[in-house]
């Protein structure tokens, strides 16, 4: 299985969403959530990690069942590399793809 290495601007991007979901959902919500995100890279995508690209991007996306967010990554055969979290509905045509800070 493929190591997982993530971006700390992923590192803190999850962090204020999880900060926000816990003010506004409460602790157990935003627990279970961050719980289903962990799972879905350490589980998922270190294993099956070849999703749909995004072609403005030149990386790969994935939405996070029963969570508002996407994470785009890229991959090869040894490692998974997370360089960022967003909501599922943020236009990610703004993001620039080799800004996540390593």
């Amino acid at each position: 299985m493929r190591r997982v290495v993530r971006s700390r601007t992923y590192v803190a991007q999850l962090k204020t969403f999880i900060a926000q979901g816990t003010e506004t959902f409460g602790v157990a919500v935003a627990e279970r959530t961050l719980a289903r995100v962990d799972y879905t890279i350490e589980e998922h995508l270190a294993r099956y990690p070849k999703k749909p690209i995004d072609d403005q991007l030149g990386l790969y996306v994935y939405r996070v069942s029963r969570t508002p967010f996407v994470l785009i990554y890229d991959f090869d055969d040894d490692e998974l590399r997370v360089h960022f979290i967003v909501h599922g509905r943020a236009d990610r045509k703004s993001i620039d793809p080799f800004s996540a800070d390593w």
